[in-house]
């Protein structure tokens, strides 16, 4: 087991990943040296494998032009920000909905109260 999650490890820095996941990496190899590497670590570290080195994941960027600009997709970083701001428009929108809402409750307390008081 050590030999093959060691692999796994040298495979996966040999691709050009995060810092923190290569911090993680350095210190998983440490716990399985000394045998204390946790299950789900280990769990972790073949599926890493499996998106990353066999090929489960997209195509790296493609290179910047002379002005900076990449031919590449959008990158994850713009997606998630166009849906967070999707999000925050949801949000908004549900947002005035329930203070919508919530007037129509109070408007509805008030002519119960008044039904209410009438009868009395």
């Amino acid at each position: 087991m050590q030999d093959d999650l060691n692999k796994l490890i040298d495979e996966l820095l040999a691709r050009e990943i995060r810092s923190h996941t290569r911090e993680d990496l350095a210190t998983w190899r440490k716990e399985i040296a000394a045998g204390t590497l946790a299950k789900d670590d280990e769990r972790y570290i073949r599926g890493l494998h499996a998106r990353v080195v066999d090929g489960k994941v997209p195509a790296p960027k493609k290179k910047e032009d002379a002005d900076g600009q990449s031919d590449a997709e959008p990158s994850e970083v713009e997606r998630l920000r166009a849906a967070l701001a999707d999000a925050k428009r949801r949000e908004e929108a549900l947002a005035a909905e329930r203070d919508a809402l919530q007037a129509t409750i109070a408007d509805l307390r008030r002519e119960i109260a008044a039904l209410t008081a009438s009868k009395s």
